[in-house]
């Protein structure tokens, strides 16, 4: 073998050495009690921060989520959206994005899920609560559309003529 060979196979096991370093670091969160029926919880190791994930902070990340969602990438939005939640967890204005475009997406139950949250977040956005009340109507359920519309309503006079 020559020096160059050698050379360059020292630098090959040295990289595979440092990706076989980085994958033994890497762990499933455990499950610290039992979840809520509201959210699940999110139990992250504590080498790992939602940091660590992105170099971007909240507002970047729903900027670039909204413009996905105006160009109809709603999986890229909906990924951009959950990454804001994690390193910005009970935003309203994230919530209400994330069930928004999760309903654009036809996933009703996880939307709903979101825009439930949004609300507890956010007792006053009139959009959350038209948005549950349309999804509960495509579900079939009056009863809580009606109920979710007339607090829409309460809250904004003219949100239908949007």
């Amino acid at each position: 073998m020559t020096i160059f060979q050698l050379i360059m196979l020292g630098g090959s096991a040295y990289f595979a050495f440092k990706i076989y370093e980085h994958i033994q670091t890497l762990q499933e969160p455990e499950k610290k009690g039992e979840a809520d029926n509201s959210s699940k919880d999110i139990v992250v190791d504590e080498k790992r921060t939602a940091d660590a994930f992105s170099t971007f902070d909240a507002d970047s990340l729903i900027k670039k989520a909204d413009e996905a969602r105006e160009n109809e990438e709603l999986d890229k939005a909906i990924a951009l959206y959950r990454e804001a939640n994690i390193k910005e967890p009970q935003n309203a204005e994230v919530l209400f994005k994330m069930g928004y475009t999760l309903a654009q997406a036809k996933r009703e139950d996880e939307a709903l899920e979101y825009l439930l949250e949004s609300i507890e977040a956010d007792p006053e956005n009139p959009f959350a609560y038209k948005t549950i009340s349309e999804l509960y109507r495509e579900l079939g359920d009056e009863e809580k559309a009606d109920e979710y519309y007339k607090k829409a309503k309460e809250l904004d006079e003219d949100i239908w003529n949007i």
